[in-house]
């Protein structure tokens, strides 16, 4: 159903071709607006509903009007189809079949999905869903016994479910397979550019078009990127807005023939942080390995933890948060080479984020490996305080802290001494 042309021909664009035609069990969608995903997992819900006895397909909306558009959709197709098994029931919220199938539409409440067994379930606009984290543990179980998994969703940021998900499943820590779908890939915005194989060619032509001049200027710069980017720029209240685990994240392993170092956040009840760093020969920096503990004493660290890490590493400074005086110096009791010099944290955020996407462009100078699980998500959810410019000190900044006191310290000539010898 056109918004301006009515009922026309359901004739599938090249990206619901490539969505329709994967048989992944889980699936994972960044999307821009009005580009069809919709349209196209009503299709495949009904197709389903139509040609397996018994099943039911499940859909999960932010809100009761999203959640009846949906099925809304699986109806006007039914339209279409003179071939369907009977209706036996047929509501804003239910599709009964004869042959034993359902379609259900349902919208996100924090019970939603929690005594249902489905065949496929479909997440729409994801990451704007309230109880995001508990609708999601309810229906991911579908995919374990052998149904399908879809979600769905423009960004919205990344402190949400959603991006976590589209994080993971970068890292390979989630068995997603992941679609971008761009506005620029849409006939309907890109009539003369949308079947580029280049990207990059793809946007040119679709940036001359009428339809970006007249719809980019309606709005802000975010809530273009978000909206029709696929980009996950979030909130200005994130510290690290250029941090992309697209970008910044891979495989690094050990280089011997690179200096190595540690960056150190102390802690007890919140985690004690330790970052091993490499620096490459064009000053690259490699985070290769994360050492996250809480209720330890950093003795204890030091000497079961920190001096392993030190020897089999050969560390040759270890940057250390400058307010622990003297867990600087139980370190360096243990042969650690501490030390620690005072800083803003503004002056270490803004050396970060020139490493994340360095001035004049580039490839990015920090590079983190796929295992340090904990130091990226941190990066993709540290935040300022609302209404503030001040870091806010929570759960998520250790990781980055210990970053940055390497950054702020190794170049800045920070160690005057040379490191202390090892015995």
């Amino acid at each position: 159903m056109h918004p301006t042309k009515g009922a026309v021909p359901f004739e599938l664009y090249p990206y619901q071709r490539r969505l329709a035609e994967s048989r992944a069990p889980q699936r994972i969608v960044v999307k821009a607006r009005q580009v069809g995903v919709s349209q196209l997992i009503a299709g495949e819900a009904l197709f389903l509903a139509k040609h397996l006895a018994g099943v039911t397909v499940l859909f999960v909306s932010r809100n009761l009007p999203a959640a009846q558009h949906l099925q809304r959709m699986v109806y006007r197709l039914m339209a279409s189809d003179p071939n369907l098994p009977p209706v036996v029931r047929q509501n804003d919220a239910e599709l009964v079949l004869g042959n034993d199938s359902t379609i259900r539409s349902l919208p996100a409440t924090e019970d939603t999905g929690r005594t249902l067994a489905a065949t496929a379930v479909y997440l729409d606009e994801f990451a704007h869903m309230p109880w995001a984290d508990q609708i999601y543990q309810s229906v991911a179980p579908c995919a374990a016994r052998g149904g399908r998994l879809t979600v769905v969703s423009t960004p919205y940021g990344k402190a949400n479910a959603f991006h976590r998900l589209w994080r993971e499943s970068a890292l390979g820590t989630r068995s997603f397979a992941r679609f971008r779908i761009h506005w620029a890939e849409c006939p309907e915005y890109n009539s003369d550019g949308y079947h580029l194989e280049d990207p990059a060619e793809r946007r040119r032509v679709g940036e001359q078009g009428a339809w970006y001049r007249a719809q980019q200027a309606r709005f802000t710069d975010e809530q273009w990127a978000q909206e029709y980017e696929c980009d996950f720029v979030g909130s200005t209240a994130l510290v690290y807005r250029e941090f992309d685990p697209d970008s910044h994240v891979g495989q690094f392993d050990y280089n011997p023939e690179w200096p190595t170092y540690v960056g150190q956040d102390f802690g007890y009840v919140n985690p004690s942080v330790a970052l091993v760093i490499q620096v490459s020969p064009s000053e690259e920096l490699f985070v290769i390995g994360e050492h996250y503990h809480t209720s330890r004493s950093i003795s204890d660290l030091a000497r079961s933890v920190y001096r392993p890490v030190c020897d089999g590493y050969s560390v040759e400074a270890w940057y250390c948060d400058p307010s622990g005086r003297s867990e600087i110096a139980e370190l360096r009791a243990a042969g650690i080479p501490a030390v620690g010099r005072r800083s803003t944290v503004e002056e270490g955020v803004l050396a970060l984020r020139k490493l994340l996407r360095p001035p004049g462009g580039g490839r990015p100078r920090l590079h983190i490996d796929r295992r340090c699980l904990r130091l990226i998500a941190e990066m993709s959810t540290y935040a300022y305080r609302e209404g503030t410019d001040q870091v806010a000190k929570d759960q998520s900044d250790h990781g980055p802290d210990a970053l940055r006191y390497f950054v702020v310290n190794h170049w800045r000539g920070a160690v005057e001494a040379g490191p202390l010898a090892l015995p």
